[in-house]
């Protein structure tokens, strides 16, 4: 009887305070936001492994192509609240016309629901994260982004926020895929120098118990020729040294470059 009693109470003090007009009682359901990265060239989608051209004319054939995006956080009335910690875009499977209309995802959830005014997030590993090496996340779990070894530089203590590598067509035979050294691409940007941050305006309705996607676009024309222009056949391969100022004037391109490069 206790037990049929104190239902009956639950029940009438739900109903009361769920009235017309009147705050329900009933914490709503959280939501989640996907964000989605694809590619863009001229011709559609980047494909790994296949020429395309830029607008300037040359001819690029990619075979890697990936970023750190970190401190990832929603914008609402002025504040920004932190949805995500650090993640990497990596195209690595777009070889695949399929795989590259679809995009890299990342979903963050336990959201208020509600609406929101854009995204955050910087491109690259912002300084906290930086500070600690692959051993330190690998500590935290063998699935933590950041424990693999293969994206860290350990002369300069950093983690390798772009990678960019492939081909272009030096010598106008028509094809960038052959494989000839010279004409290698190899763009690799790191240390806390070329952190940038990048925010997207966008209208954000993040539903009770549901998901919102905001679709991201990366222009691969801006990637080489936005904030500043990539002299590609005299700049062809270059990483973040602080000893080498040449080195740091050409990922500097590329840092600016990209924060350009996306869009909604």
């Amino acid at each position: 009887m206790k037990k049929l009693l104190t239902l009956s109470l639950f029940a009438v003090l739900v109903f009361s305070c769920c009235k017309d007009d009147e705050v329900c009682c009933v914490t709503p359901t959280e939501g989640s936001l996907e964000l989605n990265f694809t590619t863009q060239t001229q011709n559609g989608n980047m494909l790994l492994f296949q020429d395309f051209d830029l607008n300037d004319g040359t001819q690029l054939n990619i075979n890697k192509f990936q970023f750190y995006i970190s401190d990832i956080r929603l914008l609402k009335s002025g504040e920004e609240i932190k949805i995500g910690e650090v993640e990497l875009v990596d195209f690595k499977t777009h070889s695949n016309p399929a795989v590259a209309e679809a995009g890299e995802s990342f979903n963050f959830y336990e959201l208020a629901p509600g609406t929101y005014e854009g995204v955050k997030f910087g491109i690259g590993v912002d300084a906290d994260l930086n500070a600690n090496d692959p051993t330190y996340y690998a500590g935290l779990g063998t699935d933590h982004v950041l424990s693999s070894g293969i994206d860290y530089w350990s002369g300069w203590e950093s983690y390798i926020f772009t990678k960019i590598e492939g081909f272009f067509d030096r010598n106008d035979n028509g094809t960038a895929g052959g494989g000839d050294p010279d004409e290698a691409i190899t763009y690799h940007t790191g240390t806390n120098e070329l952190y940038r941050e990048k925010t997207i305006t966008a209208a954000i309705e993040i539903p009770e118990g549901g998901s919102f996607t905001l679709p991201l676009v990366i222009d691969m024309d801006k990637v080489f020729n936005s904030a500043a222009s990539v002299d590609i056949p005299n700049e062809s391969v270059a990483h973040s040294n602080p000893l080498i100022e040449e080195n740091m004037v050409i990922t500097t391109k590329i840092a600016d470059n990209l924060v350009e490069a996306i869009s909604k």
